[in-house]
């Protein structure tokens, strides 16, 4: 009866094991975007490279979609259009259309399923498991990724996809749409160089094997296509040297850090920007490649086990090529260089890190999964082997920081909503004291950001752009010049980076979320009123109280916040030099 019981059990996940279960990714996007939708605007999302700078490579574009400009005035004075390239292009349509808040969420919502549904595929096209599909797909699309970038990470899987098809002549027509889609929403020079680069390999390989597949030959043509048109301005800029400008770029100095140790950092927890959270995952998969040289395997077992055995090799080698482009004698000639490679970062093979490491369980598992028909207990294994990876991606989650934020609010989350982090109301109100058309003139801010001000319609004299022009950032620097001196770390950031081009001072550095409950003053700030003047700067937004506006040649206009506002701004109007 016992045997009976089990012989059911073993069939009924056998069963589910061969179901179509892509359909798992729209009821876990439901669940995860319910609580964005009841929050509205009072929904929480990561500030920090996201909210406070890359999404203007989406509306500034948006705002100019169609028009045939090649500077933007609303930002450092006017900023290059190419310095403001969005991560996906096709997602400016949203920016278009939509309001930012609408638009961030069916970015996000695109980027999930397109997240879910590329590893599921993937995962299913090389194992045959849907429960191991469904699995990390759940996995891949709970984890933290930065949705302004787009497909740059989330699509992936759909490029492995591609790739698998075509390779084995297949779902052509899918496959060639996967790759444009994935062309048009993804940054070449995050993970765009590296999908073709890999590509590259597989070709190469094929013609030292003096194999023949003109579909993989065709895949590779239309996704370079596609980067080289949407990417022609930048191509021409830093490639082909038709620059109209010189780029900030030209003074970032680099820092290097131990080679072995910077290896083995980036292999066990990732790197900016690509949250993997795989950390519970390096023992099991070690153990269940080991363990599958002691399994008797057929044909498609063994070709399973030397994919994860490529596939370890492929992530340990990555470690390593980040760990060399840190070093101390790459950094050296990357800083006595100029041009495209002095600033181009080849270490970004890492981006890859998020989608490889879940296609790399898969893969590892597949060895044991397939073997026997003891499946209810390797589901249970599987389970608990993934319980510690599932509790890590749920605390680090927008799921769970939305539900956080719902049952507790700010006061305990210490979350920074959507509608108080950009204040609508606030700026509004600011906008009428001012009271005249935002495009005569020009802000500045002390010890804020800029970007709720940007994406209000204020033109502004500071702003965040990985590619304006080195002229501007030294007469920026001008005048903040005299308050760099006085802190060395300050100093360096902005001399040595510069990307952030905002009011550094000595009394808060390079700190620029001062809330409307920090209460900081500031005095004796020495900056170059005239050269600040000269930018077009009118008025300034501070974060703080001035003490002695009156030397600078500052006018107080008032303080103002909302109830809502995470910001309080004392407004000051500069006034003509004596």
């Amino acid at each position: 009866m016992k045997n009976k019981v089990v012989s059911k059990i073993n069939n009924a996940v056998d069963w589910l094991d061969h179901l179509p279960m892509w359909w798992v990714g729209l009821l876990l996007l439901a669940i995860v975007f319910t609580p964005f939708i009841l929050l509205g605007d009072g929904v929480v999302f990561g500030v920090h490279d996201q909210l406070d700078e890359s999404i203007m490579n989406y509306l500034l574009p948006a705002k100019y979609l169609g028009q045939n400009v090649s500077v933007m005035p609303e930002m450092l004075g006017g900023v290059n259009a190419s310095g403001m390239q969005p991560a996906a292009v096709l997602f400016v349509l949203l920016y278009r259309f939509l309001n930012p808040l609408t638009a961030f969420l069916v970015q996000y919502a695109i980027c999930f399923v397109c997240g879910f549904i590329g590893m599921y595929l993937s995962v299913k096209e090389m194992t045959g498991s849907s429960i191991l599909a469904v699995a990390m797909a759940g996995c891949f699309s709970m984890l933290p990724l930065a949705p302004i970038y787009g497909l740059t990470i989330y699509g992936l899987p759909l490029v492995l996809y591609a790739f698998l098809c075509l390779y084995q002549q297949k779902r052509k027509v899918v496959s060639f749409t996967l790759l444009a889609l994935f062309g048009v929403t993804s940054h070449l020079v995050c993970t765009g160089y590296v999908v073709l680069g890999f590509w590259a390999v597989a070709l190469l390989v094929m013609l030292c094997r003096k194999k023949h597949n003109k579909w993989l030959w065709l895949g590779f043509a239309l996704l370079f296509g596609v980067y080289v048109v949407v990417n022609r301005k930048l191509f021409l800029e830093l490639l082909l040297g038709g620059s109209t400008y010189m780029s900030h770029r030209e003074e970032f100095v680099g820092y290097p850090s131990p080679f072995w140790a910077t290896a083995k950092d980036v292999f066990l927890n990732g790197a900016q920007h690509v949250t993997s959270l795989h950390q519970y995952l390096i023992l099991p998969i070690f153990l269940c490649v080991i363990i599958g040289f002691f399994l008797k395997k057929d044909e498609t077992g063994k070709k399973l086990h030397l994919a994860s055995i490529w596939g370890m090799v492929l992530l340990i080698a990555i470690a390593l090529f980040y760990g060399f482009c840190r070093s101390l004698p790459v950094v050296e000639w990357k800083n006595s260089i100029s041009g495209f490679l002095k600033h181009f970062q080849a270490e970004r093979f890492y981006w890859i890190y998020p989608a490889a490491w879940y296609a790399e369980f898969a893969l590892a598992f597949a060895v044991i999964w397939r073997k026997g028909r003891m499946l209810a207990g390797k589901l249970i294994l599987l389970a608990v082997v993934l319980l510690p990876t599932l509790n890590l991606i749920k605390d680090n989650s927008f799921f769970y920081m939305n539900v956080n934020q719902m049952n507790n609010g700010s006061g305990i989350t210490g979350y920074t909503t959507w509608e108080s982090y950009y204040a609508e109301d606030l700026m509004q109100h600011l906008e009428e004291v001012i009271g005249r058309d935002m495009e005569d003139y020009r802000v500045a801010h002390l010890g804020i950001s800029p970007a709720p001000s940007l994406v209000h319609g204020f033109y502004t004299v500071d702003g965040y752009s990985n590619n304006y022009p080195l002229e501007y950032k030294q007469r920026f620097r001008q005048v903040i010049a005299r308050e760099l001196d006085k802190n060395q770390e300050t100093k360096v950031y902005f001399d040595e980076w510069g990307s952030r081009c905002y009011l550094f001072n000595g009394v808060t550095g390079t700190y620029y979320n001062l809330s409307k409950r920090a209460g900081l003053q500031y005095e004796k700030l020495d900056f170059d009123m005239k050269a600040l003047r000269e930018l077009g700067c009118e008025y300034l937004f501070s974060g703080g109280e001035i003490l002695d506006a009156e030397r600078m040649g500052l006018e107080f206009l008032g303080y103002y916040e909302t109830e809502a506002s995470y910001w309080g701004i004392w407004l000051y109007h500069l006034t003509e030099e004596n």
